[in-house]
């Protein structure tokens, strides 16, 4: 569910953010807005991945304590038995409940700091009823352990683990002064609980450090990963998808059985007369022109399904799914019109770029890829026959129609 939650803000977030939160050398708890929302969400995830994994083993610890009491002070063993199980139990399985239900930020930390402050709240009222006796001077130390669990196992964000462990430590000090602790203990009590205080709190920071950087670093991987993946399918000059991307796509079309009976729509599109464009104007020029003839193409796809590919040089391949023949020849038509009216300057003899459009159309169950793109290469031959700038429609297998 993490790893679900970080892909899904990924598209959020751009690469270089990312690289100047790494490089940055003063580390911080605080990220730009844009990252801070996508560790938020991330965060939201691991927390409630924590909070199922602990419950368990945190309500057994706690109540395993009631052993202490009954051997040691079982005069307020009642007591404490309801506190165990009528108050501090039942807090912990409702936070743990809502939680799991991924809230915000505040209402999320608040409810898990309420935990710890619960269990020391209800240990030291069992020491404050107890302070007269033998048993209960060493009693209170308990509450370190508490601190513990709460700024090191819950790990908290530092400025909620700062505030709840104040409270804390306030609430510890008070009680052991109010029970008119003798002093030796009350030295100790005080300078153990700041003790762990400080060094819990220590570790909480270095621990929401690192959680921060490995979120940074987890997030940067998966950007070169998608770079990566991205050069690998895609051609680097107009951003389309290459070859390679074409073949994968038509294997998983051909491959699911669901798809059968989808209708393709194919178009093979070429830049008519491209080779007397580049020698006239070179190849910066064409290069800039077969880039504004993509983002034409790109523009045309209706969803994720469809796909344009670079198929080699001035030549272009869309594939259209689940495309009637009417809106293949609509689409090829629109991609014909809008590179028509750009206007690109050619040579004096053939006036601006244009293109030729050859189209075919097809179920899966009843053509394969390589037929339907063969007739779309011969419609597209019929079309420049026929005097360029123009689509052809191939009706079936051996004949085509403009």
């Amino acid at each position: 569910m993490a790893e679900a939650a970080t892909t899904e803000t990924a598209g959020t977030l751009d690469r270089h953010t990312i690289e100047r939160c790494l490089n940055d050398r003063a580390r911080r708890l605080h990220f730009p807005p844009a990252v801070e929302d996508a560790y938020e969400a991330y965060r939201r995830e691991y927390r409630a991945r924590v909070m199922s994994s602990t419950i368990v083993p945190t309500l057994l610890i706690y109540n395993l304590f009631l052993l202490v009491d009954y051997v040691l002070l079982p005069q307020t063993f009642a007591l404490a038995l309801f506190g165990h199980l009528m108050v501090v139990t039942p807090l912990l399985l409702g936070v743990g409940w809502i939680v799991r239900r991924r809230p915000g930020l505040w209402m999320r930390e608040c409810l898990s700091a309420s935990l710890p402050l619960a269990m020391a709240a209800q240990l030291l009222v069992i020491f404050y009823l107890n302070r007269d006796s033998a048993n209960a001077e060493h009693y209170h130390y308990a509450v370190t352990g508490i601190l513990t669990y709460a700024n090191v196992n819950q790990k908290p964000t530092f400025r909620f683990a700062l505030v709840s462990t104040s409270i804390l430590i306030a609430g510890y000090c008070a009680v052991l002064i109010a029970a008119q602790t003798a002093f030796p203990t009350l030295l100790v009590g005080l300078t153990l609980i700041t003790g762990v205080g400080y060094v819990t709190l220590v570790a909480n920071y270095r621990m929401e450090l690192d959680a921060r950087y490995a979120f940074l670093r987890r997030m940067h991987d998966r950007f070169e990963y998608e770079l990566s993946q991205h050069e690998a399918t895609h051609d680097p000059l107009t951003g389309l998808a290459n070859r390679h991307e074409f073949d994968r796509r038509s294997a998983r079309l051909y491959s699911d059985r669901r798809l059968a009976n989808t209708s393709l729509g194919v178009l093979m599109l070429d830049v008519d007369n491209f080779k007397a464009y580049n020698d006239h104007f070179g190849h910066p020029a064409g290069d800039a022109c077969l880039k504004r003839i993509a983002s034409a193409i790109s523009a045309q796809l209706r969803n994720d399904d469809d796909v344009a590919i670079r198929y080699g040089g001035e030549e272009f391949l869309v594939v259209l799914v689940n495309a009637a023949a009417t809106d293949i020849k609509a689409i090829a038509e629109r991609l014909r019109r809008t590179v028509d009216e750009f206007l690109i300057p050619h040579v004096d003899e053939y006036g601006h770029v244009t293109l030729s459009i050859g189209a075919a159309a097809g179920r899966i169950i009843e053509c394969s890829m390589p037929e339907l793109v063969a007739r779309a290469d011969t419609a597209l031959y019929e079309a420049k026959h026929r005097g360029r700038n123009q689509v052809c429609l191939a009706s079936r297998p051996g004949t085509h129609d403009s």
